[in-house]
């Protein structure tokens, strides 16, 4: 627009007056605030939860299809007044993430409530608006019996409760660092949760040395670890005054070296966790020692550890892990303790939609791409089960795969459903064996592939409630849901049953339902079975899967369901047994 013209004045006020009518007229905008968007990327702006923009924020688009070295990442900072742009994007789908210092970082999803993988994504010529919450610190001194600084000790803090005070099994290390030449730490950017903070020791092997490496951990206030007290923190809190007071034991060593499908040009990490519960104990990078590749672990308190060796997955390396090797420290070092790699295992195939499956009428289509697949160890408990994205074609590969003997699941959109799982024969005719029955069985190394994963649109969704016929009668406190199928035919077909928790107030839901007429029933579940987690489907047992029809059709509470149907309001009678 064009700015109005100056008036005949004196020349210097001729300056100054023009210049406060372009300010007014013609205002200037940040940079990134004044393009227009373009096609081929993604902008937006980071605010902190206060409303106010945050300069210098990272913000990071990661293409989500691609995989190695071809796979599209940018990071850009935000400017003065908290506006980015991505650029240089080609066409397709990104995962858009962002962090600032102080705060907590987020990943940003596309709409507000997504139900689907594809739901998170971002294409470029979006829009994007950021918000990140303030994150919590914890500051304090170490001091010595003789009330002196501890200068240059490692602080850590253990993230044991999450922000719903619930207990992390698996406690890990949030952040470490080392304290100044007053004795004090200061940890900010903490998400809502409590921790234990812990002074001395050396967690993080590969980090510099210290003179307090080889010391037992100190835990806030003056205690081991079984004694200590945690530190609760909640969304943007300050907790001050976390002194320690550092006893200074000495600790235990635990030293010896990796074998087997080793490779010297990439060095296995290590991760040593106490036991029971797996709290993260230490983490280090293995080192060329001598012709051998030997690790180190130094200032661990007495107590029962679990150590396991692992050379991590990439584009040219299937990677490879060790057994847990489950150790016992008695006040003093463990050496010569070997740890043998064993090659990773994979599995590829691809996804296939059939081709008869009804039409939901649903305005967003979903892709092959939305689809993820999990291989679930059906024969030891696991933590981390090993998962696959497909791309556009529907081609997945799941790396990482231990040896032992897996069922296969997916993550699929709301209106899909598993049909069938294939596999090649191993000798002519080569006809396709079904796998759901027999599940996969893998041997060290062993990479199997073609796997053929068939999917349907016209999934069902049932719903609904528990309850007790009799009023007085309360539920037992751990309920699980069963559906079974009612057609003979389908009583061997695994992808047929299904089970679900109740929720504390009496609800279930099931989703990804096929078509068809299914027994519905409840079953109470012992205490200690409810523990754990998760829980391993009946069905997968033939036996058990035997008992589960007979008592299923004995119960006769049947149902059908159409295709594309949603039911959430099945009402479902309690009878105890």
């Amino acid at each position: 627009m064009k700015c109005p013209p100056c008036l005949r004045l004196p020349r210097l006020c001729h300056f100054s007056l023009s210049l406060i009518l372009f300010a007014i007229f013609c205002p200037v905008q940040p940079a990134a605030a004044q393009q227009s968007p373009k096609a081929d990327a993604i902008s937006g702006r980071v605010l902190g939860d206060d409303g106010h923009p945050l300069v210098n924020a990272m913000v990071e688009a990661q293409e989500v299809e691609a995989r190695g070295p071809n796979r599209i990442n940018r990071r850009v900072t935000t400017d003065d007044e908290g506006y980015f742009r991505l650029t240089r994007l080609p066409p397709g789908r990104y995962a858009i993430s962002a962090n600032a210092e102080g705060y907590l970082s987020a990943s940003v999803s596309a709409t507000e409530h997504p139900t689907q993988p594809g739901d998170r994504y971002f294409q470029p010529g979006a829009s994007v608006s950021i918000t990140l919450k303030k994150g919590g610190v914890i500051t304090g001194r170490v001091t010595n019996t003789e009330d002196k600084a501890v200068i240059a000790v490692t602080v850590s803090l253990e993230c044991v409760r999450d922000e719903f005070d619930r207990t992390i099994k698996a406690a890990w290390i949030e952040k470490e660092e080392w304290t100044d030449d007053r004795g004090v730490f200061r940890f900010y950017g903490l998400r809502p949760g409590s921790y234990l903070v812990r002074a001395g020791g050396r967690e993080r092997q590969y980090q510099g040395v210290s003179a307090f490496d080889s010391d037992a951990p100190t835990y806030y206030p003056s205690a081991k670890r079984e004694t200590a007290v945690e530190v609760k923190m909640r969304a943007g809190e300050e907790a001050t005054g976390i002194n320690i007071r550092y006893l200074g034991e000495h600790g235990s060593a635990i030293r010896g070296a990796v074998t087997g499908a080793i490779d010297f040009k990439r060095m296995p990490s290590l991760k040593l966790t106490r036991l029971p519960g797996g709290a993260q104990a230490g983490f280090a990078y293995a080192r060329v020692e001598e012709n051998a590749i030997k690790y180190n672990f130094e200032g661990l308190a007495d107590g029962e550890y679990e150590l396991i060796a692992v050379r991590e997955v990439s584009d040219d390396d299937a990677g490879a892990t060790s057994t847990p090797r489950r150790l016992t420290i008695n006040g003093a070092d463990l050496n010569d303790i070997e740890l043998q790699l064993i090659p990773f295992s994979s599995l590829s195939g691809r996804i296939v939609l059939a081709a008869d499956s009804p039409n939901c009428q649903i305005q967003q289509r979903r892709q092959l791409m939305d689809v993820s697949l999990i291989l679930q160890r059906d024969d030891v408990p696991q933590s981390e089960p090993p998962q696959g994205q497909t791309d556009q074609q529907g081609e997945f590969v799941i790396r990482r795969v231990e040896a032992g003997h897996y069922r296969l699941a997916a993550r699929l959109p709301i209106e899909w459903y598993l049909r069938a799982i294939t596999q090649p024969g191993s000798a002519p005719p080569q006809r396709p064996v079904d796998v759901l029955r027999q599940g996969l069985t893998f041997q060290p190394g062993q990479n199997k592939t073609g796997l053929i994963v068939t999917v349907a649109e016209g999934a069902a969704l049932l719903g609904g409630r528990m309850v007790s016929p009799t009023n007085g009668v309360r539920l037992p406190a751990h309920v699980r849901v069963h559906l079974v199928p009612a057609e003979p035919a389908s009583a061997n077909d695994l992808l047929r049953y299904a089970e679900t928790d109740l929720t504390i107030d009496g609800a279930f839901v099931f989703g990804h339902l096929a078509p068809g007429r299914y027994w519905i029933l409840a079953r109470a579940v012992p205490d200690e079975e409810s523990s754990k987690m998760p829980a391993r489907p009946v069905a997968w047992d033939a036996e058990s899967r035997v008992k589960l029809l007979r008592e299923a059709r004995t119960g006769k509470a049947e149902i059908e369901l159409q295709p594309c149907q949603r039911i959430m309001n099945h009402v479902l009678l309690y009878e105890p047994k």
